[in-house]
């Protein structure tokens, strides 16, 4: 779990600290920062980080991975498939 740690273990800086270099419009969306046109970080909302820890985290899960390389398969040979959130929801309840 290498990006939650990370994050975990970030700087944190106050809004208003952030405000005198940083308009808060920037922090509601995310937000690719470049130097010199390459991009070197990404900004992201918290809401939208923990969505996507989320998503890595049932990604990384052999269940999961299992479920889904069934369901393709199934879905190779003629089967109508399912809707990826109903798959995770059916994890989360086993």
């Amino acid at each position: 779990m290498g990006i939650a740690t990370d994050l975990l273990k970030a700087d944190r800086v106050g809004i208003r600290e952030l405000k005198k270099k940083l308009s808060a419009t920037f922090l509601k969306k995310p937000l690719i920062i470049t130097d010199r046109r390459t991009p070197v970080s990404v900004n992201l909302p918290y809401s939208d980080m923990l969505e996507l820890i989320d998503i890595l985290d049932e990604l990384s899960d052999i269940e999961t991975l299992n479920i889904v390389k069934e369901g393709r398969k199934a879905i190779y040979s003629g089967a109508k498939g399912i809707e990826v959130s109903d798959v995770f929801e059916k994890r989360k309840k086993k």
